[in-house]
């Protein structure tokens, strides 16, 4: 049989093994690639009805779909990368996202509504860390004529360029309707508040406000008789309870002449209460210390008065989570997120007080925000 397998014969059939190899490969590929590139079409993106119905139309009204130069970004040049090996990744990753199209997970726009602001945060946390690699496939500050711009764009643009950012940090809520990204921490601390009326504080234990209190002499509820006002999460030592009302304990420090705001420490501006020119005249002094940093003189000092029940926590980090919450949601918008030790518990006072309004938050919701953000921050003790 060794004539059977002759050199002519056998580089015959290794030839079209060979060959055959080669046509199976390049129709492997070349059907597997047209796979992979069909479901970067927009056509396919909308197929399914909950990105028909919502995330496509609010992109058909965005600037990305119609504008004066007639260039069109699809869903693909935002969401995939080009790139073959960082484009293969992705569509592994999508892979989870037909699970959740199989499970139903957003079938009805009340669930899509509920996950929209967590659904933004993996999109917008995948673009920061590629530093906007999609958005730089159109744009890029090389090729951007300032002097063609606004003198609001021009200048926060610039800014951005020589503070690092990416795309995302500044630009979100492009091609899609943004989310309201006060609706997470807002059921869950209404869930908290709810919990609260049924909480009796018990004399002799410490409660955290869930929001800011009229301090009152008497346990009435009567304007006249209100001393002060005690800030959202001020550790209160409970002393009676009776009538809807507690008779609470108050610790604090004001600086040299200013008896009528106590702080958490002293030295740092971290709000504990405000109080009248009565109550503060007739603050019970514990002992005086200089601040270290700025030589002034501070004062310990001791406070008692009248709250009402059913605002209070007994564990503080149900405030902290809240306002850690709070952080990761809202400052997250224009940036990364800064740890709190990344400043001092007074500079967080002017960071807050500017970027208040870039955020929806409300006072109170800012104010627990500061307050978490001071008592964590990296020259004060940890929050009792």
């Amino acid at each position: 049989m060794l004539w059977w397998w002759s050199r002519p014969r056998r580089v015959l059939v290794l030839s079209s093994v060979g060959l055959a190899g080669v046509v199976a490969g390049v129709l492997g590929w070349g059907g597997f690639n047209t796979v992979l590139e069909a479901t970067n079409r927009t056509e396919f993106c909308i197929s399914c009805h909950e990105m028909r119905s919502s995330v496509y139309e609010e992109y058909r009204r965005s600037v990305h779909y119609a504008n004066a130069s007639g260039v069109r970004a699809g869903c693909a040049d935002c969401h995939v990368p080009r790139d073959w090996t960082h484009k293969l990744l992705r569509k592994v990753q999508a892979t989870n996202e037909l699970y959740h199209w199989l499970a139903g997970s957003i079938d009805t726009p009340e669930k899509f509504e509920a996950k929209r602001h967590e659904l933004a945060r993996h999109e917008w946390d995948r673009m920061r860390a590629s530093d906007s690699r999609e958005c730089r496939n159109c744009h890029s500050f090389e090729a951007m004529d300032v002097h063609k711009q606004t003198a609001k764009a021009a200048t926060a643009m610039t800014a951005a360029v020589k503070a690092g950012k990416t795309c995302i940090d500044c630009h979100k809520g492009i091609a899609h309707r943004f989310p309201d990204v006060t609706a997470g921490h807002r059921r869950a601390f209404a869930a908290e508040r709810e919990r609260a009326k049924g909480f009796v504080p018990a004399p002799g234990g410490t409660v955290y406000p869930l929001t800011s209190l009229a301090l009152h002499r008497q346990p009435v509820a009567d304007g006249a008789g209100v001393i002060g006002e005690v800030a959202v999460t001020t550790p209160l030592r409970v002393l009676a309870a009776e009538g809807g009302f507690a008779r609470v304990e108050l610790v604090g420090w004001h600086r040299d002449g200013s008896p009528g705001t106590l702080y958490r420490l002293p030295g740092k501006r971290i709000p504990l209460a405000t109080l009248t020119d009565t109550a503060a005249a007739g603050l019970e002094v514990r002992r005086v210390v200089t601040d270290s940093d700025s030589g002034q003189p501070w004062t310990e000092a001791r406070v008692t008065g009248w709250v009402r029940t059913g605002t209070f926590a007994a564990d503080p980090d149900v405030l902290w989570a809240q306002a850690a919450r709070i952080a990761d949601a809202n400052c997250t918008l224009c940036h990364g997120l800064h740890p709190a030790d990344a400043f001092t518990a007074n500079q967080w006072i002017g960071s807050i007080n500017a970027m208040k309004r870039l955020t929806p938050l409300d006072d109170e919701e800012a104010l627990l925000l500061r307050i978490y953000l001071q008592a964590n921050a990296k020259d004060a003790a940890a929050p009792r």
